[in-house]
């Protein structure tokens, strides 16, 4: 059931939420109940669209979980470049957040590569089963 653990952008998004919650912390008190939890919520939704998807059967939902944790990446993208912009925030740990958000998004779109290639399960028992000419 915990497959998912081996998923290398499952390990990378659980760096981005590390790198998140330290570039928050650094954020200005008046931001405590609007960026701050929103950014901290994206970066959780990233591992956890990864995992619950993962976990779904049939390659048509991974995609829609895999789409999602690819807009909450776009989300934390545009966050911090408006906060980098508001506040003087550490350049190092924007560039990690940056770094992280750079490898899961290259990575999910890799899977998504694959996925689209592979033929599916059910296709290809059908294809190997099916007589190649008609019968005599």
């Amino acid at each position: 059931m915990n497959r998912h653990r081996r998923l290398l952008i499952w390990r990378r998004a659980g760096e981005l939420i590390d790198a998140v919650y330290l570039l928050a912390d650094h954020l200005p008190p008046r931001e405590r109940f609007v960026a701050d939890p929103q950014l901290r919520r994206a970066a959780w939704s990233v591992q956890n669209n990864i995992a619950e998807g993962h976990a779904k059967l049939g390659r048509g939902e991974y995609r829609k979980y895999l789409d999602a944790a690819l807009g909450s990446l776009a989300e934390i993208d545009s966050m911090v470049a408006k906060l980098s912009l508001m506040y003087r925030l550490d350049l190092a740990t924007v560039a990690k957040v940056e770094a992280c958000r750079r490898q899961i998004t290259a990575g999910i779109f890799a899977v998504l590569r694959r996925a689209r290639t592979q033929r599916p399960a059910s296709t290809a028992s059908t294809a190997a089963s099916a007589p190649t000419s008609p019968p005599a």
